[in-house]
């Protein structure tokens, strides 16, 4: 796997890195709305196969925007939870930036990609 995508793994499973959990499940919806077939597993072999056969397919581009899809939901869902408990602003604005920088990291990797 080249090092753009594992460099993303890495991003994307790491909570203290990425700020938003995605789940199980969420890989596999990511999976199925860029018309890849991906089994149950944990969150880890989930994702390295997703990015496998994203490769494998020449659909990298359509994953990443299904990740920033996902995680500009996620600021949003955040951003109304720091409006509903301001005594919790500060915590949740940590998320956000950690999203935030997730997405940047997504945006430079599609920018990158030569086969895109």
């Amino acid at each position: 796997m080249n090092q753009g995508f594992a460099l993303l793994e890495k991003q994307i499973l790491a909570l203290h890195y990425n700020g938003s959990y995605v789940t199980n499940f969420e890989f596999g919806q990511i999976a199925k709305n860029i018309g890849i077939e991906l089994d149950l597993a944990d969150r880890e072999k989930m994702l390295k196969n997703l990015l496998k056969k994203t490769i494998e397919a020449h659909k990298e581009n359509e994953l990443i925007a299904e990740f920033a899809k996902l995680l500009n939901s996620r600021i949003q869902d955040y951003q109304r939870l720091a409006q509903l408990h301001p005594e919790a602003k500060e915590i949740i604005g940590e998320y956000i930036q950690k999203t935030r920088s997730t997405l940047m990291l997504l945006q430079q990797r599609l920018r990158s990609n030569p086969y895109g």
